[in-house]
């Protein structure tokens, strides 16, 4: 009888270093400063969210908990991997519309470097391929950010379960996830009334090399593809024109992880990616439509799932230089057409990729890109970096460079 309650302490010992859940505290969706549903302003909401491991410990698979509650207003769910030396707590408001009601330290620390993405309509169980597996420092925080539609919000939570391997497997391949795309407040720029325009973003081979070292090859195993209500098709390629994947149609509704079958994709050192957003604004009138956390906004981004981890490259994006920007009130077809050759003749491209979390080895890296042929270029290496930071001089030193050319920033 003793033997049997000691295993029986000894399971759920076990089973509980084996898995964790983390939920969003009820207490922030009955909120009555939040907006209400007669607001057009989504919510954004975060927990800090401290692990209990003393070592280092690999996720083996996740599953989204409680979704089907909140199925009408829930657009997607983030959870980010934090380094914070300090013992702190945070429970609010979240995003880059909120950075001052959020403490310094978690936004400088937590919100560039996303390891679990999911959207409207994806599937609740991910369970990485075999021998794989995501490898979290010891102490580790996790900031779940979850985005609400602008609807009434109930008192359900919802949150995620995590399951690691047992404390005596190692799996083979250390698992990283790379964001490509746009930051979610970009210069997006989309004509109302047209019936299809194409928003490009890159990865840029600097980026790869730069960053994949000796690494001479990794394998995607799945992809998340997000946009917003008028994203008609996103499409992913390499420099030698090999499709990736091809969400077409993508439907806002069903934003499902796609998983590929072995062999998987490979990427190489050399190779440079192309992420592309084909946009309808046929049902929209007089005002363009702009990048931005808000579901009327848009968005254009990857999240790629792969082995082995590329140290310190947590995303790879780009942000469009638009040149000779006209204001034009829409009024017709044609205007928005004359618009859409303008941002079609773009030329001009500012690379960021890299990571700012780990001060002693972070690298941020800046260029500015003409089509192919490189127009002006410069590398940062900055130690406890703040993401903020880093955009707010890149996008005035790239104003001072093209200000010189004789274009515009498009904001």
């Amino acid at each position: 009888m003793f033997w049997n309650k000691q295993r029986l302490l000894i399971f759920f010992f076990f089973a509980a270093i084996q898995s964790e859940l983390i939920l969003l505290p009820k207490s922030l969706l009955t909120n009555q400063s939040l907006p209400s549903s007669s607001s057009s302003s989504s919510v954004y909401l975060c927990y800090l969210y401290q692990l209990k491991n003393s070592k280092e410990i690999y996720l083996r698979n996740y599953e989204i908990v409680n979704p089907d509650e909140n199925r009408a207003y829930i657009h997607h769910l983030l959870v980010y991997e934090c380094s914070i030396d300090k013992q702190v707590s945070y429970a609010g408001l979240c995003g880059m519309y909120n950075v001052q009601t959020m403490p310094k330290l978690i936004y400088q620390s937590c919100q560039t470097r996303i390891i679990i993405a999911w959207a409207k309509g994806g599937q609740l169980t991910t369970k990485y391929p075999e021998q794989t597996g995501l490898k979290l420092q010891p102490n580790t925080q996790f900031l779940l950010e979850v985005h609400f539609e602008p609807l009434v919000l109930s008192n359900h939570s919802i949150g995620i379960n995590l399951e690691y391997y047992p404390s005596n497997e190692i799996p083979r391949h250390e698992i990283g996830v790379l964001t490509l795309g746009t930051l979610a407040k970009s210069p997006m720029y989309l004509p109302p009334r047209l019936t299809s325009i194409e928003f490009p973003t890159y990865c840029f081979h600097d980026c790869l090399q730069l960053f994949m070292k000796n690494l001479s090859t990794i394998r995607i195993f799945s992809i998340l593809v997000h946009a917003h209500k008028r994203a008609r098709r996103i499409h992913l390629y390499d420099d030698t024109f090999r499709t990736i994947i091809d969400r077409n149609p993508f439907v806002y509704h069903r934003q499902e992880m796609f998983y590929f079958r072995k062999p998987y994709p490979t990427i190489q050192s050399s190779n440079q990616l192309t992420l592309i957003c084909s946009y309808s604004t046929e049902n929209d009138f007089n005002q363009p439509i702009l990048g931005g956390y808000n579901s009327n906004d848009e968005m254009c981004q990857a999240f790629l799932y792969y082995y082995p981890k590329i140290a310190h490259f947590p995303f790879c994006l780009s942000v469009p230089l638009y040149p000779n920007r006209t204001k034009i009130d829409f009024h017709s077809q044609e205007q928005s057409l004359i618009m859409k050759k303008q941002l079609d003749s773009n030329r001009y491209h500012l690379s960021m990729c890299g990571d700012n979390l780990y001060s002693n080895e972070t690298i941020f890296h800046m260029k500015i890109y003409q089509h192919s042929k490189r127009y002006s270029s410069f590398s940062i290496h900055y130690y406890s970096s703040f993401y903020v930071v880093f955009l707010c001089f890149s996008f005035v030193t790239c104003y001072l460079i093209i200000k010189q050319k004789k274009l515009t920033f498009f904001f």
